[in-house]
């Protein structure tokens, strides 16, 4: 794990779910410390898997907005844009007023960036083949549309499927960073996004901003891609500098950390733990 040595402007996190079996006792405690809304929406996911990414996402949320606001943690108060974007309702601090902040998941990981002057958004993917495809060729089929040529030359460029798809999930990283960061959701065209490849990824834990974006055929100068392996999970974060904060490690959190300074938002839900402990991991693989 690499501690963080951002300046106060940032904030990178991540959480591995994988390695968090919550007991009831944890779950109750979690749900105390989120809105009654969201915790009736994160009751309804059939899965653990996908229950405890929503759960942890609105946790490291809360925190963040109180580390970095100082709004009382019962206090503060999320929504959500049209588009599903979460943003603060709470009347914004001195100094806060342009915090922007985003949330992804994937794979074993939960992922956040948050920045005080610039827009952000952030997205992760597990290098791994596609639930459900017959093959990485079909899939790449699949997803023809969704990117420029020249970003098929680079995906095609590794030496083998498994690079191949690395570098397929490397591009959609970036592409639904930056769409996340405009906050503009799902209907985006991400073709008309092209990306221009640099360097290679960098070795676990280091980052590199070298990427360089072409919207609708034309060069953007005000934007930045930060990059990243965590595992065997790629990370990039867009956001609208031209000057980020150098080496932006990704600081990974503990449950109890999660939870350090969290005051409960509602009383005690034993039922809510036992259903959840009741449910399955994950869906089971079709044969």
């Amino acid at each position: 794990m690499r501690i963080s040595r951002l300046v106060m402007t940032s904030t990178r996190w991540a959480f591995n779910t994988r390695q968090w079996e919550p007991t009831v006792s944890d779950w109750v405690k979690a749900s105390q410390c989120i809105q009654s809304e969201e915790k009736e929406r994160i009751g309804k996911f059939v899965f653990k898997k996908d229950a405890k990414s929503s759960m942890i996402g609105r946790l490291m949320l809360r925190k963040m907005l109180h580390r970095r606001t100082k709004i009382p943690y019962a206090d503060i108060k999320l929504g959500r844009t049209e588009k599903g974007k979460p943003y603060l309702m709470n009347n914004t601090p001195e100094g806060c007023e342009k915090l922007s902040f985003n949330v992804s998941h994937h794979g074993d990981y939960v992922v956040l960036a948050a920045e005080t002057f610039t827009d952000v958004g952030i997205d992760v993917m597990k290098l791994e083949t596609p639930v459900g495809a017959n093959s990485i060729s079909d899939f790449f089929h699949t997803m023809r549309r969704q990117f420029t040529q020249d970003e098929w030359v680079y995906i095609k460029s590794g030496k083998t499927e498994q690079d191949q798809l690395g570098n397929f999930y490397r591009l959609w990283c970036l592409k639904e960073s930056y769409v996340k960061a405009l906050g503009v959701g799902i209907g985006f065209e991400v073709k008309r996004l092209n990306f221009l490849i640099k360097s290679d990824l960098p070795s676990v834990g280091q980052t590199i901003d070298t990427t360089q974006l072409e919207v609708d055929g034309q060069f953007t100068i005000h934007w930045t891609f930060e990059e990243t392996l965590l595992d065997n999970h790629c990370i990039a974060v867009a956001e609208t500098s031209s000057n980020p904060v150098k080496n932006p490690f990704f600081e990974v959190l503990t449950f109890n950390q999660l939870l350090e300074d969290s005051n409960p938002l509602s009383d005690p839900d034993q039922k809510y733990g036992e259903e959840f402990i009741k449910k399955p991991e994950r869906p089971k693989l079709q044969r």
